[in-house]
């Protein structure tokens, strides 16, 4: 017989008595064996509670039985007085602050881009951007949903096992789910949490788009703006730039900057609009239209006109396939020889021509410019360079000027000038009735000007005409352009210019004259009496754009969380089942009955008792004096 005594602190003392017997009998040696439980008080003998004696023989089962009785009693005892009490009625206090704060955070990161959509980008200290506010709304946000979803995955298990029976591995799915996104998908996957268990998974899941979403919710755009800065750009209300000259003949002398304006125009072939100098800070500028006084050129085709020329006459054999060509406003090619001319004709002061014309130039050519080469084909051209008023439409962007003009104004008056000593300015007047004056000294002088470089000259391919004709000013240069080539005399450096314009641009003389006329307005236009017209003044800025739709998951989320923690706590007041949670004390103090144990007595590794955990389905017993246990049934 053996004794044991247990005694809590405070509580009656409790013996156990273990009694053997051996029988010695016809089927052999048996041993007998038999249990009492007595409650020792001192002053009181009797027992609080006896277990029934059990007997059973050695070679049956019945003594394991006894013994697990005798263990269970003790368990069942040692519980009741000495086992910690796990709240019954737990709170979701914490989870539904928490929901409250990611919808707070969601709702901060609508508030702030709705504050700042369309405007530009903040300047906060330490140069935090607004990604970094979003960047971090969204983690609080995304921090604040694992808690209600982990929360609710864990209840659901305890809700699970409670409701039905189900096999023990469903215990670990969910606790997996509960702790990260691996777990939900695996729960998801294997759909062992049913419906309200696979739709928190999912929601599990799909917060982990809520920080890109959030990112992706504003962009950056450029815009243009109007600048506090003023934009300036001139425009010429007259021009008197002009030098005394030494004689009657030479009264009066151009400007140096006329000059190397003509020049540019002339030989850069380029836009001399590059030239005219403006104010515009931002590199992004308009104007309103505005008037300024300026040089127009136009061009006319004579070859309709042309007629065969013959220096010595008519031939006296009527073959005139050795001489030139003629228009009738007086320029000629003297030869079948002659390939290009370039006749000027200057007005006089007596009035043979518009008061505002500068000069007019004839071009005579006997190769097309286009097909094959050498390809005869006489042509001319009559252009015409004048004083007028142009208005532009100027504006600038990324720091180049592009101006169109939108009207010009002529003014076709002939004026008889002998013996005006100068006092006769050129006057035209704009649409609206505002004047502007070419000083007529400065017309002199440019008429004077060109009188001299803009001499007649022709372009051959007669080494023994050139020969005989050839001056310091001739140009001798073996050429090719266009469909022209071969060694090519040219009376001057301007023969030249127009000759290779003609040829390597379709539009080639029209072009040189352009250039010309445009390059003597920049000079007008920079002149020192030269009025700036104010502008606007326009500069690129970032600004916050932003893309609501991107907002919508991270708003579904919270709401979707939302829902999944209204289920959650519906379902565990309905089936009553105690706020365990993900409580680990729980599974400690609630863990397995022994029974269910026994099922994994064989299984030595982990991995063994897995597999068999399959196969075992368990459901929570709960007991009386929070007695629960997941018991094998």
């Amino acid at each position: 017989m053996a004794l044991s005594n247990y005694s809590p602190v405070g509580q009656p003392e409790i013996t156990f008595v273990d009694q053997s017997t051996v029988y010695e009998g016809a089927g052999g040696r048996k041993s007998f064996h038999s249990v009492d439980i007595r409650e020792v008080n001192h002053g009181n003998t009797s027992p609080e509670f006896s277990l029934p004696t059990k007997k059973s023989w050695s070679d049956t089962s019945g003594l394991t039985a006894q013994k697990d009785q005798i263990e269970k009693g003790r368990y069942s005892r040692d519980t009741r007085l000495k086992r910690p009490r796990l709240s019954q009625n737990g709170s979701w206090a914490f989870e539904i602050v928490s929901l409250l704060f990611s919808a707070a955070a969601v709702a901060g990161i609508v508030g702030v881009l709705a504050h700042f959509n369309g405007r530009p980008l903040p300047d906060w200290p330490m140069n935090i951007t607004l990604n970094t506010l979003i960047a971090l709304l969204a983690t609080l946000a995304n921090a604040n949903l694992a808690i209600p979803l982990q929360s609710g995955l864990s209840q659901l298990k305890w809700i699970r096992f409670k409701a039905e029976r189900a096999p023990l591995t469903d215990m670990e799915a969910f606790d997996d789910a509960s702790r990260g996104t691996w777990g939900a998908v695996k729960l998801l996957l294997t759909a062992r949490g049913g419906i309200f268990g696979s739709f928190g998974a999912m929601v599990t899941i799909v917060a982990l788009a809520v920080g890109p979403f959030a990112q992706q919710v504003v962009t950056y755009r450029t815009r243009v703006i109007q600048a506090d800065t003023i934009a300036t750009i001139p425009t010429a209300l007259n021009y008197t730039g002009v030098l005394p000259g030494d004689s009657p003949s030479n009264a009066f002398v151009p400007i140096l900057p006329m000059k190397s304006a003509v020049y540019y125009g002339l030989f850069s072939e380029a836009d001399p609009s590059a030239n005219l100098k403006f104010n515009c800070p931002t590199g992004n500028c308009t104007w309103p239209e505005f008037t300024t006084l300026a040089v127009c050129s136009s061009c006319v085709d004579l070859t309709p006109y042309m007629t065969r020329y013959c220096a010595g006459g008519p031939p006296t054999n009527g073959d005139v396939s050795k001489c030139g060509w003629q228009v009738p406003q007086g320029a000629f090619l003297n030869s079948s020889s002659d390939v290009f001319s370039m006749t000027s004709e200057m007005p006089s002061n007596f009035g043979d021509m518009p008061y505002t014309d500068i000069m007019k130039l004839t071009f005579l050519g006997t190769e097309a410019q286009s097909g094959p080469p050498l390809n005869y084909n006489p042509w001319a051209t009559q252009c015409t360079l004048q004083y007028c008023l142009q208005t532009f439409n100027s504006s600038v962007v990324n720091g180049a000027l592009h101006e169109n003009i939108t009207s010009t104004t002529l003014n076709t008056t002939v004026v008889n000038i002998n013996g005006s000593k100068g006092e006769t300015p050129v006057v035209l007047s704009a649409p609206n009735n505002v004047t502007y004056h070419m000083g007529m000294g400065a017309m002199l002088g440019v008429r004077s000007w060109f009188g001299n470089i803009f001499t007649n000259g022709a372009a051959s391919r007669n080494s023994t005409y050139t020969n005989n004709t050839r001056t310091d000013d001739t140009v001798v240069v073996n050429l090719t352009v266009g469909i022209s080539s071969g060694t090519t005399y040219f009376d001057t450096d301007i023969v030249q210019t127009f000759y290779w314009d003609y040829y390597e641009y379709s539009e080639g003389l029209e072009m040189a004259m352009s250039w010309l006329a445009t390059s003597m307005t920049v000079a007008f236009r920079s002149f020192n009496g030269a009025v700036p017209v104010e502008g606007r003044a326009f500069s690129s800025e970032s600004y916050v754009n932003v893309r609501w739709g991107w907002i919508a998951l991270p708003v579904l989320v919270v709401m979707l969380t939302a829902f999944f923690l209204a289920a959650a706590i519906f379902r565990s007041s309905r089936s009553k089942t105690k706020l365990w949670k993900s409580s680990a004390l729980a599974m400690l103090f609630h863990g397995l009955d022994h029974e269910t144990r026994g099922h994994f007595a064989r299984q030595g590794s982990l991995g063994e008792k897995k597999r068999r955990a399959r196969d075992v389905k368990v459901q929570l017993d709960e007991g009386g004096d929070d007695e629960s246990l997941l018991r094998f049934s």
